[in-house]
């Protein structure tokens, strides 16, 4: 499965790539989703299963659908939980680590309103203490994240 979503997203940043030659540069980043949701002191996250570490649940915004209902569609695919937003927390973009496409995020927080915490497809959810995961922390998230504290 970690070889599937590695190659998945090769396809995805190499047509990315190609449609912003194509386009001399016009070509506008991906537009996605995280969502903080904390628990007391934990925060939720996903263990990736394509071996980037711990991420926030999140995605891709589909065409026509709002920031808003892609975070609830997004966590509840990832999770199993219903939540509601508390607020906008930032925005991520420009050079990421450890990302192959281009993307801006726009990260919430939210608290939990219903649903029962599963695994998914992504990876494992666990709710982790931030101090004692860093160095596992995919991408930029802890740009955010740290602003929790």
């Amino acid at each position: 499965m970690k070889y599937f979503f590695l190659v998945s997203r090769l396809i995805l940043a190499f047509l990315q790539r190609i449609l912003y030659i194509l386009t001399l540069g016009e070509w506008p980043p991906f537009a996605c989703v995280a969502v903080v949701i904390r628990n007391g002191e934990k925060i939720l996250m996903i263990e990736r299963r394509d071996g980037n570490g711990l991420g926030l649940p999140g995605g891709h915004i589909k065409q026509g659908e709002k920031a808003e209902d892609a975070a609830q569609r997004e966590v509840k695919e990832e999770t199993g939980l219903n939540f509601e937003i508390i607020r906008i927390l930032g925005t991520l973009s420009g050079k990421r680590p450890g990302i192959w496409i281009r993307a801006v995020d726009i990260v919430y927080e939210g608290r939990i309103i219903g649903g029962n915490l599963r695994d998914s497809d992504e990876g494992r959810t666990h709710w982790v203490n931030l101090a004692e995961v860093r160095s596992q922390v995919a991408f930029d998230y802890l740009s955010i994240l740290d602003k929790l504290q």
